[in-house]
């Protein structure tokens, strides 16, 4: 009887690792450096658009998802989204966004979807 016990223990702890997804799409072949982890980034719905002063390039796509039973919320993801960034060595994400889909029984999957931005201004010039 005691193993059943400590393989049922052993799959919760396989799914609370994974309670969320996440997936990067590149749009470049050209690699940045990380960020360091204290290096604010920051994040633009898709309702705010930067100001012509603000040149960039888009790098990058990321998305990510998890239900809200598992504990995940929208700041969650957000944070989990700007660790990618700096991980990628973004400056920012734009046209972010998080939606909510309901499922019958009240479980929620939240899904936050942006793109990362490096400035024109921290390219090196060439």
């Amino acid at each position: 009887m005691q193993k059943p016990i400590w393989v049922l223990g052993l799959f919760i702890l396989v799914l609370a690792g994974c309670a969320t997804s996440s997936r990067y799409d590149s749009y470049t072949y050209q690699r940045f450096a990380p960020k360091d982890e204290f290096y604010a980034v920051n994040v633009y719905p898709e309702s705010q658009a930067l100001g012509a002063a603000n040149s960039y390039y888009v790098i990058g796509k990321v998305s990510i998802e998890g239900f809200a039973s598992n504990g995940v919320t929208p700041g969650s993801l957000t944070n989990q989204a700007k660790t990618i960034a700096r991980k990628r060595g973004a400056d920012a994400i734009i046209n972010a966004k998080t939606q909510e889909v309901r499922y019958y029984g009240g479980d929620a999957l939240l899904r936050f979807k942006g793109e990362l931005i490096v400035y024109a201004s921290a390219l090196p010039k060439q």
